[in-house]
Parts: structure tokens; sequence; C-alpha cells
């Protein structure tokens, strides 16, 4: 009876789900999956029966629903099993890493996948909620955030996610992981110093590997073109250079109003490769045109703004931090890859958060979704005292 009454209770918890934080997220999520259709078909093929549809779009809508029901399930999970073991996530996902390299399987270059039957995997963007629990667990029982051995810690803490994945290598999503940790120590009150300090390294970390010849080959040569793309003419045109070029005649072509859904040169003529994938911002910006864009950073910026007024409304530090983490996750990933995608940051793989083709990347944003649902739905509850 008392196991009755508490699923109800639960359940019940659904009605205060943020719907100023889902619908925009859901609504993105359908974009994506509309416009991964469009990219990975050649419609006019398809009519006279010269090609069969792809089924990437099928994939990604069953993804979708997988991870609404891991956002469900998250949020409706009890907040103490979130924040109290939070060394046990840490567990977790080092566990996933470690198989990697055990397991794993090379995809364009890096050994970032676990193949599980017709599904693979991707640790490295599971482990991105992960992190964000994690620091929060740790920061929240910290009454000296500010002090050199905290931040020290949470280097530590974010260095044991990071360096596997830089190992494999994965540069896209080791990007992410400092911006998240920054705006997490940030609101906990961490020093401004270390901070700041924290930042120049970052900035000046590539440039440095670059300069020193430790960057892999493919690495060193994406940087070399994005530098020449700077002069305004982007080198080796037929080479590694070609997708940079594609993609910002993509975007470029578009216009106001686009060129229509499945009308896409740069898509439909298969001129743009991973059109589907990292790059499908550039298939919905020729598509679309400048208003399209405007109205998916309406949307994203809208998802954004909701979960830093949770963030602004829930009085339990963990609470505060999960969904500023969440949020920093969502925003520097979505930079990354427009900037990416633009020309103005060089070539790395990273995904664009709900609507780029990968399940991984998508389980991962309906994880941190999840999460966000959790301290909404659930904002009495108070685990520590809240010191910031």
């Amino acid at each position: 009876m008392r196991n009755r009454l508490d699923i109800k209770r639960r359940v019940s918890l659904l009605r205060a789900m943020p719907i100023g934080v889902l619908l925009p997220a859901l609504l993105m999520c359908g974009l994506g999956v509309a416009f991964i259709y469009s990219a990975s078909n050649d419609f006019e093929r398809i009519h006279d029966g010269l090609a069969v549809a792809s089924s990437h779009h099928l994939r990604q809508a069953q993804f979708a629903m997988l991870g609404v029901l891991l956002m469900l399930t998250v949020a409706l999970m009890p907040s103490r099993w979130l924040c109290g073991p939070w060394y046990a996530w840490l567990g977790l996902g080092l566990v996933m890493l470690a198989a990697v390299f055990v397991f794993g399987r090379t995809i364009n270059g890096a050994k970032s996948w676990i193949v599980l039957g017709p599904i693979s995997l991707q640790p490295s963007e599971l482990c991105k909620p992960l992190l964000v629990i994690v620091l929060a667990g740790y920061l929240r029982y910290h009454q000296q955030v500010d002090s050199f051995a905290t931040f020290a810690a949470c280097l530590c803490i974010s260095g044991a996610f990071l360096l596997p994945i830089l190992l494999q290598p994965d540069l896209g999503s080791a990007m992410v992981f400092l911006p998240v940790v920054a705006a997490m120590v940030w609101v906990a009150g961490g020093n401004r110093l270390y901070l700041s300090a924290l930042g120049t390294s970052a900035i000046c970390v590539i440039p440095a590997a670059y300069l020193a010849g430790v960057l892999k080959e493919h690495q060193v040569r994406r940087i070399d073109i994005y530098l020449s793309s700077l002069s305004g003419e982007v080198a080796d045109q037929s080479g590694d250079g070609y997708q940079v070029l594609q993609s910002m005649t993509a975007i470029g072509s578009g216009g106001l109003s686009g060129q229509g859904y499945g009308s896409g040169v740069q898509s439909q003529l298969a001129f743009l490769p991973e059109r589907h994938n990292d790059f499908i911002f550039a298939v919905y910006a020729q598509e679309t045109g400048l208003l399209g864009v405007a109205l998916y950073l309406v949307l994203m910026f809208a998802m954004l703004l909701g979960i830093l007024a949770i963030a602004r409304r829930t009085r339990e530090p963990f609470g505060r931090l999960v969904t500023t983490g969440v949020a920093a996750l969502f925003f520097s990933q979505t930079f990354i890859n427009i900037g990416v995608v633009s020309g103005v940051l060089p070539v790395t793989g990273i995904t664009l958060p709900l609507m780029s083709y990968g399940g991984s990347s998508l389980l991962s944003a309906f994880f941190a979704l999840g999460l966000v649902c959790n301290i909404a739905i659930q904002p009495s509850r108070v685990m520590g005292k809240a010191t910031f």
C-alpha cells in the first residue's frame, strides 16, 4: 500500500514539469528529426526510383522516445539518489570510459565508441551530465569553496573524465568540459583568480600544443585550414578544407527564408559530408535561411533561460549547481558546434544538442534535461545548507 501511494505521489509530480524548458527542447528535437530526414535523403533520386530512403530519421525518433523515457525516469528519481552517492556516478563514468579502451571501436580516427549489437554508444557523451552530478555533489559539502584545495579537487575530478576522453582522442567533447566546470565553480563562489587562470590556460593550451607539435596530424591540418580561412580563402579545398567550404557555402546561400525544405543544394547533392550529424546546422540554415536560424536560437535561449530561472528559484545548493551546469553544457556545446560549422572555430567533432543525428548525444541531452526536471518538481527537498 505504501509503495502504491509513493508511486502515485511521484506520478503527480509530473504536473510540475517545467514546460518552459521542455517545450523548446522537444521542438528542437522535432526539428532535428525532420532535417535529418532532409539531410540524409536525395528526394529526386528516390522519386525516380534510383535510391532508397534513409532510415536515419527513424532511428533518431526511436532514440528520442527512449530519451524522453530516460528523462522522466531521472526526473522522478529521489533526489538523494543523485546527490548522495556522487562518487558512485564518478565510478560509473570512469568504468564507461575505461571500457572504450578495451572494447571500443575506432570511427573517424577516434576510439570513442562501444558497439552493442546494432547500437553504438559514445561514453564521452554520457559522461557530460555525469560530470555535472559529480561536481555538484562534491561542491555542496564545502564551506570554503574559494580555497585552492577545493579548486584543485574540482580540477582533479574533471581531469578524471577529461584525460581518458583526450586519449581517445575526442577533442570536441573535451572542449565542453571546461566551461561547465568554470560555471559551476563560479556559481558556488570559487576564487575568481583561480577561475581566470583556468580560462587563460584553456585559451592557450591548444595554440601551445600546436606550436609544440604534440597534436595529431589530422588536428594540425584542421588548425592550418582554420588559420587560412581567416585570410578569406580556405586552403586545401579538395581535402580537409572541403567540408568547411561546403558548410560555409550552405549557410551563406540560405538567404532570408532559405532554399526550401528538402531543396538544399549542399545536402541534396551530397556535397557536404557529415551533413546529418555534426553539420546538421548548415543543412538547416540553407533550407530555412536567417528566419529559421533565428527560430532555432530563440528556442535554445528560451530553454536556457528556463533552466537558469529554475536555478535562481531553488534554495538547495546541489540543485542550483546542477541546473547551472546543465545550462553551461547546452550553451557551450551549441556555441562550439555553430562556431565550427560557420568557420569561426577549427573543425572538431561535436554534435548540435537535440538536433544532430546520434543516439548517445540525444540520450545525454535528455539525461541532462531529466536532472533539471528533477530539481524543478522537487524544490522543497533541501538536502544541504544554502551556503551560496
